[in-house]
């Protein structure tokens, strides 16, 4: 039986000093804000009213939270991936009360996590005719148009990660060796640089033109802005669920299934593109800020191409 909520919160968990110096610790912005993030999505569940609140969660309590994450076999809330990295977070977070005296044992260690299967390793990618119609499905006479067709292609031929792409700012278009590249930031606070496909550097500057001469002057303004409801700039970055919106939203319209659709999807499809036309391995994960070459291997189906299959090796 589940077991009782806690009180409903009636404090700012982000306020307490426990809670504040954890995160402080974590020397990646983009990892400290995907943990806050995690950790506020926690005590909303659990109603976290206090610090002393920790000490009365049960075991019942983590094994819910857990399978709300998980949801309906067939109607997952959130990928096998994101509830294990989810569920990481907070297991942590209890190690560091363990060190402060606050709880005696960190109650999330003994909880099952789901486990991830060979299908569920990487996000599914689009095939090339889906690419080439999405990257023309915005309007190239408006500036959000644009503004989108710049998107779409620099996740396309770039494979940046959202945070990455939401992050670039003009100044990040740099000139070296000759050659335009991003200047991006990864996890980790990890730079890497990416010379610019010229089809996506081409919609760029048709993007810049459009967007008014003060925006590509501006070294540090957003590469991409967000637009205002009448269709003109404001000064902010696109936001990561803008770009999530955008990215469902153009899919929609030629025709993708977009239930598990999502800005990963693009990156999934340029780095299994990459490696489907003959790019070594190792390449591909200095490319990707992948720190890991196993996580890289995930997007490689050199092997599972079915013209490839030994099916077609059989001599009678």
């Amino acid at each position: 039986m589940p077991t009782k909520p806690l009180k409903k919160p009636h404090f700012d968990p982000l306020s307490h000093d426990l809670i504040k110096y954890w995160l402080k610790n974590i020397t990646s912005l983009n990892s400290r804000a995907a943990k806050q993030v995690d950790l506020l999505e926690f005590f909303e569940f659990i109603k976290i009213s206090s610090i002393e609140d920790f000490k009365r969660i049960q075991r019942q309590n983590i094994i819910d939270w857990r399978d709300s994450l998980i949801g309906d076999k067939n109607n997952p809330n959130f990928a096998v991936r994101s509830v294990k990295r989810k569920m990481a977070t907070v297991s942590k977070f209890f190690e560091y009360l363990c060190d402060e005296h606050v709880v005696d044992v960190n109650i999330v260690k003994g909880v099952e996590r789901p486990k991830l299967t060979s299908s569920e390793g990487s996000t599914s990618a689009i095939n090339e005719q889906q690419a080439r119609d999405l990257l023309d499905a915005p309007d190239a006479k408006t500036l959000k148009g644009k503004r989108d067709r710049a998107i779409l292609s620099t996740f396309l031929f770039h494979a940046l990660r959202r945070s990455e792409l939401c992050q670039l700012r003009i100044k990040d278009v740099q000139e070296r060796d000759g050659i335009k590249q991003f200047k991006v930031h990864g996890k980790g606070d990890k730079e890497r640089y990416i010379p610019i496909h010229p089809s996506a550097l081409r919609r760029i500057a048709e993007y810049l033109e459009a967007s008014g001469r003060g925006h590509a002057d501006d070294k540090d303004a957003p590469l991409f802005k967000s637009l205002s409801n009448n269709g003109k700039n404001t000064n902010n970055n696109i936001s990561p669920s803008g770009v999530y919106d955008l990215v469902k939203h153009y899919g929609a319209q030629i025709g993708i299934d977009v239930t598990n659709f999502s800005p990963h999807s693009l990156r999934a499809t340029a780095a299994t593109n990459t490696l489907l036309n003959g790019e070594d391995l190792r390449k591909v994960q200095q490319w990707l800020g992948h720190a890991n070459i196993q996580t890289t291997a995930m997007y490689d189906k050199r092997d599972n191409r079915p013209e490839d299959s030994p099916t077609y090796r059989v001599r009678y």
